[in-house]
């Protein structure tokens, strides 16, 4: 499922950076977590952060670990829709600031 979720943001994958899909994933999470957000949008950004785990080497050394605990904790807020969701919306605004940046 992931993989076709890419592809809906980036055609073709080939000529796009990780950083490039990164942003475009972090900004279609974002749209989507709005207060108030429909259950199909909760799980159309919950998509988008998995899609974002996807991309992670797990051998990559301790950054791809602390990546990969960032997306989780982002998931495990967006279970329960009761919560504040500003802290994910914080979590991947930095993140996708700093994926912005290895684009420059």
């Amino acid at each position: 499922m992931a993989t076709s979720y890419l592809n809906a943001y980036r055609t073709p994958l080939e000529t796009a950076t990780s950083a490039e899909i990164a942003v475009e994933l972090c900004d279609a999470a974002l749209l989507r977590l709005r207060p108030g957000a429909a259950p199909h949008q909760l799980e159309e950004a919950q998509q988008a952060v998995c899609a974002l785990v996807t991309m992670v080497n797990p051998d990559a050394g301790e950054v791809a670990t602390n990546l990969l605990r960032l997306y989780e904790y982002c998931l495990h807020r967006m279970e329960t829709p009761d919560d504040d969701l500003q802290s994910v919306r914080a979590t991947l605004g930095t993140l996708r600031s700093a994926f912005a940046g290895l684009t420059d």
